[in-house]
């Protein structure tokens, strides 16, 4: 069946929405809403801009819910329910799940980050699957396709740049002793890829120490650490930035 391609803005942003989980942050918009736009006949040279002022605006229509992430109004009762953890390990998944999905809002907003991906698609954040926050639901082939399947596929989230390749990598090491991370980064050492470990304050002894190990120098210079409150920190400020 030929989709209409000839929607008004709004309704075309609903069709992105409808296909996403009844959300969508600005960047998936940007790129998803040509399947319901015949770019061709738009006349103005910011469309973009136009995308941020139709869900800015319209609020009947859409609401904002998190960082350049807007939803259906109508449909906010169906985006996904968050349970209370009943465990420890509940707990775990769900700060690890809300670290990734800041990690995944914050590429979304920075203009030197054309894509993100994720591999816990399934996971929530504020009522939010990671799949659907991020605009990639696998990784582009960037290197040989063992390297991808057998590694790149299970990192925490990645950043894309323009050209597809991997800008910035992350792994939230709740409790490991980031071992698993750094095997894991070695494997794309010779990227032009920035690392980075996020986890508690009181673990960066650690990492240091495993870092300065001699089977994980060759990531001396590429590898970062981030503390939980140092991502919260830089979302919310974002989020103040783009909402004054």
């Amino acid at each position: 069946m030929q989709q209409n391609n000839n929607l008004t803005y709004s309704d075309a942003i609903e069709q992105v929405m409808l296909n996403n989980g009844y959300f969508a942050p600005l960047k998936l918009i940007y790129k998803n809403i040509w399947k319901y736009k015949d770019r061709k006949n738009i006349r103005g040279l910011t469309p973009e801009k136009t995308i941020q002022e139709r869900v800015q605006r319209d609020k009947q229509r859409f609401t904002r819910i998190g960082l350049g992430v807007y939803a259906l109004t109508k449909y906010l009762d169906k985006l996904p329910k968050i349970v209370p953890p009943k465990t420890e390990s509940d707990k775990r998944e769900r700060l690890h799940a809300k670290i990734q999905g800041m990690l995944i809002e914050i590429g979304n907003s920075r203009d030197e980050v054309e894509d993100t991906y994720t591999n816990d698609k399934n996971w929530i954040f504020d009522n939010k699957t990671l799949g659907s926050l991020a605009t990639l639901s696998d990784v582009p082939m960037f290197t040989y396709e063992n390297i991808i399947n057998e590694t790149v596929r299970y990192f925490d989230v990645i950043w894309f740049n323009k050209r597809k390749f991997p800008l910035k990598i992350f792994e939230v090491e709740h409790s490991t002793n980031f071992r698993n991370a750094f095997v894991k980064f070695v494997e794309l050492q010779d990227f032009r890829t920035i690392f980075c470990c996020v986890s508690f304050e009181n673990r960066e002894e650690k990492f240091r120490k495993e870092l300065d190990k001699c089977a994980f120098k060759v990531l001396n210079d590429k590898c970062e650490f981030a503390t939980y409150e140092q991502v919260e920190n830089d979302y919310n400020l974002a989020i103040s930035k783009r909402y004054l």
